[in-house]
């Protein structure tokens, strides 16, 4: 048998549902067992209310047979302007990078210019004989590997 003790002890852990009927008994019982507690959220490795993964796309289901035809929404009118301006700003940097490459190639054409009239002032450098004397035959034998390709 159950001394007083130990009875006290199951009174702390375990409802006792006297003088109750059974009808309530029993609904007593399921409330209880159905309700349970959950760990801690920081304890658990899979949290319910966080998607853990993207969501699968499906494939739409039409309800009409043929394809839909939308009808394209005009833009609004600042979105229009905002891509006026987006496209001045364009022509802008174009124009201004047209102008860029052209004074660039102005630029180079005057050095060249200028390298042209000092080439006849500029300091001829001394070759030496043995070199011209290669140069030549470099030049001749190139010549007659041409020959030989065309023939």
């Amino acid at each position: 048998m159950v001394t007083a003790p130990q009875q006290e002890d199951f009174d702390k852990f375990f409802t006792v549902f006297d003088g109750s009927s059974p009808e309530d008994v029993s609904h007593a019982r399921q409330l209880w067992s159905s309700l349970s507690l959950l760990p801690p959220l920081e304890s658990r490795l899979v949290s319910a209310d966080i998607r853990q993964r993207l969501p699968v796309s499906r494939p739409q289901r039409s309800s009409t047979a043929g394809p839909k035809l939308i009808a394209p929404v005009p833009p609004s009118v600042p979105a229009l302007r905002q891509r006026q301006e987006e496209r001045q700003r364009y022509v802008a940097m174009a124009d201004q990078r047209r102008e860029i490459l052209a004074l660039l190639g102005r630029q180079r054409e005057q050095r060249i210019q200028k390298e042209l009239i000092s080439v006849d002032f500029k300091p001829k450098m001394k070759i030496s004989r043995d070199k011209i004397v290669k140069l030549q035959h470099s030049d001749s034998e190139m010549d007659q590997e041409l020959v030989r390709q065309l023939q």
